[in-house]
């Protein structure tokens, strides 16, 4: 492998990882909820003076940092003349599945840096100038793991604060290894960076703490004590940044912080969301990747002795999680990213043992080896990616459908439309699919008599639906699927095509 190979490689596996995250942008139907209502309404709502405002905002229980992010982007989109709520929240979603792909590059350095540790030549510079950096068979195997893992690739479209979380944690881990093999100028700077992603990781998502302890008595075990210090004071930038925001937003520093674990920690009423047995989180593992979960396990045990930062920090989060009653997949989806990481570390020195050999002039059973020893990699790196794949569909919610979105957003453009009632308030996209000042309200009968309300949104056939035509309401869009959206004035069924 010569260093201009390796780069069209890595450009190929980026390539690959957009491609992928581009068809899930098409078809991945929403995950949670709280992608809209969380962190995309209060920003709409702030913008436009209309939306929907879930209860969390009125206790005081979430940061405005996030919406507040999104809410400048959109901001500027609105400058520039976008003001269709269902585009704004496209590009959103696109943007964070082209930020996601920084964990492609977080992959190929921790890959590499834990081949380069496995290995027994160390860290030392390659050997001739068009030689490939030092543990770049790991490196590579990581990148496209981490490129192509159908549930990542999935996650990374959804405007969750979980996934900036996790591209700043897995990246201050993948620092945290770099810095005890760094030296000088190169160490601090990578410490100050560290702490950053280190804080602002810890304040999106409290709950992957576990995570950034590691990274940081990574550094501890090492003695690398100048690099913690700086480590130290960086991560209080974020955290500052946090606490002033809530200041401005809610009076006082720290406000959700402090609502948000009273809330959830000291009186239990996560739970009011549903409570599940400690085994859910490796259920749900296991469900995922029923064969390629073990494989990366057992790889990643194997080179436990550089590894144990990445599989530690993933074991320690799932064993935190799992004394939660309340649980979701989302809280856990750092997991992966550490596991796939923490096992092609070892896969890349055991290809590398196997395959350094390979030249010309080398005996046959040597170059056989080396063919075999490939064979065997792509094999396991194929049966990861392909039992992913075949595990990865459906999520918590089975009502958050594409279509509801659709239905939503088409009756919003109609210029007849006053105002909407519809089944389920939280499965729908609040004001930004709307996109119209108008009243939305869950379906009531009484309220089919209110004039106010010009369309409805139901699913077919339903008792909800006949209660509808039976006020006077007329099936209008689409003509076939399991909702359809009624018309107070009859007229011909539409033609347009739904929205994504």
């Amino acid at each position: 492998m010569t260093r201009r190979r390796l780069t069209l490689a890595l450009a190929a596996t980026f390539l690959l990882g957009l491609v992928l995250r581009l068809l899930a942008l098409q078809f991945e139907p929403p995950h949670h909820p709280d992608e809209f209502f969380q962190y995309l309404e209060p920003a709409w709502r702030h913008l436009t003076g209309a939306g929907v405002q879930t209860w969390e905002w009125r206790a005081g229980v979430r940061s405005w940092v996030l919406p507040g992010y999104h809410g400048a982007w959109m901001a500027l989109l609105m400058r520039l003349g976008v003001h269709d709520g269902v585009k704004l929240a496209t590009i959103l979603r696109a943007h964070w599945a082209l930020l996601s792909l920084t964990l492609v590059w977080a992959g190929w350095r921790g890959g590499a840096l834990l081949t380069r540790r496995l290995s027994a030549g160390g860290a030392g510079p390659a050997s001739a100038p068009d030689a490939p950096p030092a543990g770049w068979q790991g490196g590579l195997v990581a990148a496209l793991l981490c490129a192509a893992f159908p549930l990542l690739v999935r996650f990374s479209i959804h405007t969750l604060s979980e996934l900036p979380s996790i591209l700043c944690l897995v990246w201050a881990v993948v620092l945290a290894g770099e810095i005890v093999e760094a030296r000088g100028r190169e160490e601090r700077g990578k410490a100050a960076w560290m702490g950053v992603l280190l804080g602002l990781g810890i304040c999106l998502r409290i709950q992957h703490a576990p995570v950034a302890l590691v990274a940081v008595l990574w550094l501890l075990v090492a003695r690398r004590f100048r690099p913690f210090a700086i480590v130290s004071a960086a991560a209080l930038l974020p955290v500052a940044l946090f606490g002033a925001v809530d200041w401005v937003t809610w009076g006082s520093p720290f406000s959700s912080f402090i609502a948000y674990v009273k809330f959830n920690l000291l009186e239990g009423g996560a739970t009011s969301f549903g409570a599940f047995p400690w085994s859910w989180y490796w259920q749900q593992f296991i469900h995922r990747s029923p064969v390629g979960l073990f494989v990366l396990l057992g790889l990643g045990v194997l080179g436990l002795r550089a590894s144990w930062p990445f599989l530690g920090a993933a074991l320690g989060l799932a064993a935190i999680l799992s004394t939660q009653a309340h649980k979701e997949e989302r809280f856990a989806m750092l997991f992966w990213p550490l596991v796939l990481i923490a096992a092609a570390g070892y896969a890349g020195v055991w290809v590398a043992a196997h395959t350094s050999a390979c030249v010309a002039k080398k005996p046959a059973p040597v170059r056989l080896r080396a063919w075999l020893a490939r064979a065997v990699l792509t094999g396991t790196v194929a049966l990861v990616l392909g039992d992913g794949a075949l595990h990865c569909r459906g999520n918590d919610f089975a009502d958050l459908t594409p279509l509801r979105y659709e239905a939503q957003a088409w009756a919003g453009r109609q210029p007849d439309v006053t105002g909407l009632l519809y089944d389920e308030p939280i499965f729908v996209g609040g004001g930004m699919w709307f996109g119209r000042p108008f009243p939305q309200l869950w379906f009531k009968p009484a309220l089919l008599g209110n004039p106010l309300f010009s369309h409805v949104l139901v699913p077919r056939d339903s008792d909800l639906m006949r209660a509808a035509v039976q006020a006077g309401f007329t099936p209008v869009y689409p003509p076939t699927g399991r909702f359809v959206v009624l018309s107070r004035k009859a007229r011909e069924p539409a033609s347009e095509l739904p929205v994504r």
